[in-house]
């Protein structure tokens, strides 16, 4: 399957497929909850005044937070598999230097709706529709996007074809175009490679085989890791993305992972926009991530023209693991 940035290619087998490892994701999930329902330490955001709103792309209601402040605001998208949750510890540093954040779910994640499995198409490019959405809705004329992980792709396709709605561009342990540094998870490969389709419909069936890939993964994600960043990927981190999946995120997340390697060869099609991206591309990376490392970071910035790395001792959820630090790193850029 090839991607396309102008029509869905996904077959109704493709759908049926990622709808059902969503249900099988949510089946797995509501045990590991209540197991780490325990946090290292509340998340500040809930203490700082925010506008809800529940805005409209597709017919479909995305639910975003506007914290008020000055321009130009920071607009932050959340990676898979997690939610605006994960910006909760850094967004009162930014709003405490009076600065405006807004902080939404994408369709299928989080408080967004999740459409009934098979009947819609999640996509990449839904994804940067979902970002165009909010900040038409909110009337944010220049921003700042500020993209994690599978968020990245699209606060940089949306800054290609937006150049001037976007003061600059941030991009947080991320991957974008084909590279040699390029090194995806291994629950992402299970999803995300056709050839391995088997092998993924095998977890599917099993709950506990599911238990167990998604235990693996975190064990690999906290590989690198000192034991204080080990303890709020398990208090902080993982009770976000296992209520994600428990509240019903498993459909988009089996669909958005199906499509990664896909989104990676349109994103190389790119890169001679990319490289002639005018406006300043600040990469803060952490630089204690397995997969997403600083040589990815480097790979990632020399295709802008104004590009700087800022390294943070962290593993790949930066702004959970030192948010001080990473919301200072943003208002330097400011």
């Amino acid at each position: 399957m090839t991607f396309s940035a102008d029509r869905n290619l996904f077959s109704r087998r493709d759908l049926l497929f990622a709808a059902a490892g969503g249900l099988a994701l949510a089946s797995a999930f509501p045990a590991r909850a209540a197991e780490n329902a325990k946090g290292v330490e509340p998340p500040m955001a809930s203490a700082v005044p925010y506008i809800e709103h529940r805005l409209s792309h597709d017919g479909h209601m995305i639910y975003a937070r506007e914290y008020p402040g000055k321009e130009p605001a920071y607009v932050m998208l959340h990676g898979f598999p997690d939610n605006l949750h994960i910006y909760d510890y850094v967004v009162p540093y930014l709003t405490r230097a009076g600065r405006r954040v807004v902080v939404f779910d994408f369709l299928g994640f989080g408080q967004s709706e999740k459409i009934a499995p098979g009947n819609y198409p999640y996509t990449f490019k839904q994804q940067v529709g979902d970002l165009a959405a909010v900040v038409d809705a909110l009337k944010i004329e220049k921003f700042i996007p500020v993209g994690h992980d599978s968020g990245g792709p699209c606060a940089a396709n949306y800054a290609l074809d937006n150049p001037d709605r976007v003061a600059w561009l941030c991009l947080m342990n991320c991957y974008y175009a084909e590279s040699p540094t390029l090194r995806l998870p291994e629950i992402i490969e299970v999803f995300g490679d056709p050839w391995l389709k088997d092998l993924a419909q095998a977890f599917l069936t099993s709950p506990d085989k599911m238990d167990w890939l998604l235990r693996f993964q975190d064990q690999h994600f906290q590989v690198n890791m000192p034991p204080n960043l080990k303890e709020r990927f398990v208090g902080i981190l993982r009770p976000i993305v296992d209520g994600n999946f428990a509240s019903g995120a498993g459909p988009a997340f089996a669909q958005m992972t199906s499509q990664v390697r896909d989104n990676v060869a349109y994103n190389t099609t790119r890169l001679p926009d990319v490289r002639r991206f005018a406006p300043q591309v600040t990469l803060i990376w952490g630089v204690l991530d397995p997969y997403l490392t600083p040589a990815a970071a480097t790979a990632i910035a020399a295709n802008y023209p104004h590009s700087t790395v800022k390294p943070v001792q962290t593993g790949h959820w930066l702004m959970i693991d030192a948010p001080e630090e990473v919301a200072q790193l943003l208002l330097t850029e400011a």
